[in-house]
């Protein structure tokens, strides 16, 4: 099925959208599923033919997930091949998805994207629609991830799990890939990943702050208003 002697990958994405279950039933990985979400990163080894495969999963980007998340790459020490950015079919790929996701690859090198390719699951939501179709009419935000992924993508369809055909596929997507990258693999520098992380949570720590002051300070306002305005009325006897 490949001609790599091994191959390394990494599943990114929000929470839900199928990337355990992209590991256990499409990857070959078969674990029985406990239907909970994926809180710590793990690494999965197999094989498919005579190609050694690194399966890395990580749990879905939320804001107290950035350094396991982080972590998860550390997992394969070597670097990986490809980084699968998981986006299900289901659901509308729109700004607030592609600002979450942006921001957590920003934790990372720019290299990452010449490795990254856009993982679409829930295929059969397509129905008679192809993916460019699907691609085109949806909001710009998934127009901008194609872009930044240089065109790279591939479907799988949950209903055929059982499909070597459609993993075969992917695989030789990402053995065109390495052989772009000249077979280098991206091996993030955590030593620069964990400060951004730090940097990053401060940010949402502030903004946090300042939406909880910003009404408090609305109302102080207007009680201040309220007591200069009593303050004017004329006295009674």
């Amino acid at each position: 099925m490949n001609t790599l002697p091994e191959l390394r990958v990494v599943l990114l994405g929000s929470r839900s959208v199928g990337k355990t279950l992209l590991r256990n039933s499409v990857l070959g990985f078969k674990e029985q599923e406990d239907g909970k979400r994926t809180a710590h990163s793990v690494a999965r080894h197999g094989f498919a033919g005579s190609t050694a495969i690194t399966v890395v999963d990580t749990p879905g980007w939320w804001k107290e997930r950035d350094r396991e998340i982080a972590r998860g790459l550390s997992l394969s020490p070597a670097g990986v091949h490809a980084v699968l950015l998981v986006v299900p079919l289901d659901l509308t790929f729109g700004e607030a998805q592609r600002a979450a996701l942006e921001e957590r690859m920003n934790l990372f090198e720019a290299a990452i994207w010449k490795h990254a390719v856009v993982l679409f699951t829930y295929g059969d939501h397509l129905a008679d629609e192809s993916v460019e179709e699907h691609i085109e009419r949806e909001h710009g935000a998934l127009r901008w991830l194609i872009d930044k992924c240089e065109d790279k993508y591939h479907v799988v369809n949950n209903a055929k799990k059982t499909d070597p055909g459609q993993v075969i596929e992917l695989f030789e997507k990402i053995e065109e890939m390495v052989a772009a990258n000249d077979g280098r693999l991206f091996r993030p520098e955590m030593g620069d990943v964990y400060p951004r992380i730090e940097e990053n949570f401060g940010r949402r720590q502030l903004k946090l702050l300042r939406s909880f002051l910003k009404p408090n300070l609305v109302i102080n306002d207007l009680f201040q208003n309220l007591i200069s305005n009593l303050r004017s009325f004329p006295k009674t006897i």
